[in-house]
């Protein structure tokens, strides 16, 4: 979700719509594992919940999905990870800036 591909409103809300619906069908096999292993919710792991859901024939039961250790007074902070690119977005069309990029290099 770093950028979103629809270039209309409509097609943005329907993006959205999607990710919000993919998201919570994960939260919903993390629900459902942890109440068949009796642990918390939290504790299942999103990335394992993910991979079952997009297997086509998952040969692993919804209950072996894995359990993240208890861990307390574990604090992650968020933050960013990755930095901005290190170059310009891109303003104008693509043959206009081949074309100046190459009379940079015949002029220098």
């Amino acid at each position: 979700m770093d950028a979103l591909r629809c270039q209309t409103v409509a097609g943005v809300l329907k993006e959205l719509t999607m990710f919000a619906m993919a998201y919570n069908l994960v939260r919903l096999a993390m629900h459902v594992s942890a109440w068949l292993q009796g642990v918390a919710p939290e504790r299942i792991s999103f990335l394992d919940a993910l991979r079952w859901l997009c297997a086509e024939n998952s040969a692993k039961s919804l209950a072996n999905l894995k359990v993240n250790p208890e861990r307390p007074g574990r604090y992650e902070p968020r933050v960013r990870k990755r930095r901005p690119k290190q170059f310009p977005l891109m303003k104008k069309p693509r043959q206009q800036l081949q074309q100046e990029f190459f009379h940079k290099q015949l002029t220098a």
